[in-house]
């Protein structure tokens, strides 16, 4: 391989492995501070377990995410620092928010929130410690996927390029209007509520598959029917989000468009394609995209072939984070229609848990289809149409294989290390250890 394609392969398995403390992080704070408000309104101890539980877990993640996330940003100035160049002097306010408003917080009222079950004169005042966590983790997310929004839609900044077109000065910043570029509420508000989609189909695979072995507990129903809820408005609305997005690229960036929908040529009523099966509705596409029939879709016959990305590679990841999108609204709305309305039907009752029991490892796996999407959608270029990823890569061939290596044994590490102390952490405190008092002791 060249050593841009280790580079590039580095970048993909590291972001990938940190996805997970992504989506985790964002969605997981705000589960356990739902879970716990129902509990103190419901006066239901098993919503407060769950949110002890669950603290338990997205503290061990939350430290071993920050390490992730210390890694990708050396990795960023080691492996693209033309990039982080210009990225540090146009967009870099985003991260400076990011750790005040976003990290800090977080960092601040987690260990409150941790130890201070048994701390508090009331239930509601823990409950409050919450907040911070929610709202940080949730910043942190919109603020870190307005960088890739700049990406995307750069704005808020003058250049000057040479023959080579090459980035030479940048001048005139504005690093509002780098932050808050065109592409911000789309992708802000597709990524971070697939940040909850994802969290609320893990959990209930989770229980789904603690049911199916036979441990029917009232815990872990109720959890079950918590996160299958909590997924189901989570990824209606995520699927909303999605389609206005989709509708965005396709004023904004109609190349990766034209790449997500296979579109080659320039055509009005389009028809809209499902990998290669071709929906027969005329100018489906279209309306999809623009909300006429007739308008007119930018194909990639607009553009130099020499700028396409990898089209049958976008289309495929897009179709099936479109399925899997569609699979997580039905099948959860089935199980809540079936443990709600028809409940005295065993048999579908038991269906529904092995309908959701597969949700949590596509819903990680759709999450990284959206990012191929994004990434490669955008490719050949690093900042779209002013650099590419090659320009943006760094000169200093000889270290990038030292770097691969490194890093990937660093996170191979870090795995072994995350899966060893989260199965050391449970099973050192059982379900029945908290089940009594959860604003107790341990």
């Amino acid at each position: 391989m060249s050593p841009l394609d280790y580079g590039r392969l580095l970048m993909a398995v590291t972001l990938g492995f940190h996805s997970l403390f992504i989506i985790l992080g964002v969605g997981l704070s705000a589960m356990m501070s739902i879970a716990e408000l129902l509990g103190i309104l419901k006066k239901r101890n098993e919503f407060s377990l769950m949110a002890r539980r669950w603290s338990y877990g997205f503290s061990i993640m939350f430290g071993v995410g920050a390490a992730s996330g210390t890694a990708v940003a050396f990795e960023l100035y080691l492996l693209w620092p033309t990039f982080m160049n210009i990225a540090t002097r146009v967009v870099a306010l985003p991260f400076f928010l990011e750790v005040v408003f976003g990290f800090f917080p977080e960092a601040i009222f987690l260990p409150i929130y941790y130890y201070g079950w048994n701390r508090f004169s009331k239930p509601i005042y823990h409950w409050l410690a919450s907040l911070p966590i929610v709202i940080g983790s949730a910043l942190s997310g919109f603020l870190i996927v307005t960088v890739n929004s700049f990406m995307n839609t750069p704005a808020g900044f003058s250049y000057t390029m040479n023959a080579q077109g090459l980035i030479t000065s940048v001048y005139n910043v504005n690093p509002i209007a780098a932050m808050f570029n065109p592409a911000t509420p789309f992708e802000t508000s597709h990524v971070v509520g697939a940040t909850y989609v994802g969290t609320a189909f893990m959990i209930a695979s989770i229980y789904a598959y603690r049911i199916i072995r036979g441990d029917r507990s009232n815990y872990n129903i109720l959890a079950f029917k918590f996160a299958v809820v909590f997924g189901f408005i989570s990824s209606a609305l995520d699927g909303i989000a999605g389609s206005l997005s989709a509708t965005f690229l396709s004023q904004y960036q109609p190349e990766k468009f034209a790449a997500m929908e296979e579109l080659y040529r320039t055509q009005s009523y389009a028809f809209e394609k499902f990998f290669n099966y071709t929906i027969p509705v005329r100018g489906l596409m279209s309306f999809l995209a623009d909300g006429r029939w007739n308008a007119t879709m930018t194909g990639l016959d607009n553009f130099p072939a020499s700028t396409w990305p990898d089209v049958p590679l976008v289309h495929a990841a897009f179709d099936l984070m479109s399925a899997f999108g569609f699979y997580f609204v039905i099948v959860s709305f089935a199980a809540i229609v079936a443990f709600s309305l028809l409940k005295r039907h065993i048999s579908l009752v038991n269906l529904a848990y092995y309908a959701v029991l597969p949700s949590g490892p596509l819903a990680y796996l759709t999450f990284l289809l959206g990012w191929i999407v994004d990434e490669e959608g955008r490719q050949p270029w690093i900042i779209y149409n002013l650099m590419t990823v090659k320009q943006g890569f760094t000169t200093s061939y000889s270290a990038v294989p030292l770097l691969f290596f490194s890093f990937l044994t660093f996170y191979t590490l870090l795995t072994v290390i995350t899966v060893y102390i989260l199965q050391r952490y449970y099973k050192a405190h059982p379900l029945n250890k908290g089940d009594g008092s959860v604003y107790g002791g341990d």
